[in-house]
């Protein structure tokens, strides 16, 4: 270990908060270029300075995934990639993480379902397959008892425990549906967001129940609203994306402020690739 790794060492098992600041200020702002000297520090570190480490990595990790999200959004056209989107948000949530487990997962339940769906004839018992592949073996369903939790909002956590919010769940089925084959469209009714396929609607934070014309005026006339036909078209990628961006910040606005501030950037990132095309 060089002199100036083992000064900097010393440094972070300092008990003065102010020098302990100071300090991993200095090595936050070296950005994301200094990540593969800090890991190889972090691996002769122990104690204070191990945990003082672990925090500035965090610290540069976030805002590197801050700054892709953010350049996405920039960038994201009206069919833009909403998975890839999906991983690079939760990626400013779970720094360091790369998310291959739930990846992996995916490509497994989509397998398993293309799988079963050869053995059926007609576009119905299709996505029927899916929907009770998902709904009920899975068991994927709404997070009714923690309902504004900002976990049923990213992919991973949805993933990991089969519980989410209506539009991410609804992500859930279209990215299992592709990977099967099956065209799933997404459905942002007013309110409330639900998937299609064909004349088929399926509502996945109510375990996947069908959903008929009646049904989904019944949900819009909660809201004092009437159902026209093009509250059932299919909702594409930007205005999806940009959807459950809005979800995050009415959560994060209440009592995140600095949050509410980085999503409302994003945002208006997204808004700006609409308006520069």
């Amino acid at each position: 270990m060089s002199q100036q790794h083992a000064a900097l060492l010393q440094l972070l098992q300092d008990d003065d908060p102010e020098t302990l600041a100071l300090v991993k200020e200095q090595l936050a702002g070296r950005g994301a270029a200094a990540l593969p000297e800090l890991q190889t520090l972090l691996a002769a570190a122990e104690g204070a300075a191990a945990r003082h480490l672990r925090e500035v990595l965090a610290e540069i990790e976030k805002q590197a995934a801050d700054d892709i999200f953010g350049q996405l959004c920039g960038d994201f056209g009206e069919s833009g990639n909403l998975e890839e989107a999906a991983w690079r948000l939760a990626a400013t949530f779970l720094p360091g993480e790369n998310f291959q487990h739930h990846r992996d997962l995916l490509d497994a339940w989509g397998a398993e379902v293309a799988r079963r769906v050869a053995k059926v004839r007609t576009e119905r018992d299709r996505i029927e397959t899916l929907v009770e592949y998902l709904s009920h073996e899975l068991r994927f369903r709404g997070n009714e008892d923690d309902y504004y939790s900002l976990s049923n909002s990213l992919l991973p956590e949805v993933i990991e425990t089969r519980l989410g919010n209506p539009i991410t769940l609804s992500l859930v089925y279209l990215l299992v549906g592709r990977r099967a084959g099956l065209k799933v469209d997404g459905v942002g009714l007013p309110g409330h967001f639900v998937i299609r396929h064909r004349a088929d609607f399926f509502d996945p934070f109510h375990g996947g129940r069908r959903l008929g014309l009646e049904e989904c005026r019944a949900l819009l006339a909660q809201r004092g609203e009437t159902l026209t036909a093009e509250h059932l078209e299919p909702t594409q990628p930007r205005p999806m994306l940009a959807r459950m961006l809005t979800n995050l910040y009415c959560l994060a606005a209440p009592s995140d402020p600095p949050l509410a501030a980085r999503i409302a950037g994003w945002i208006e990132a997204l808004g700006s690739a609409q308006r520069n095309e």
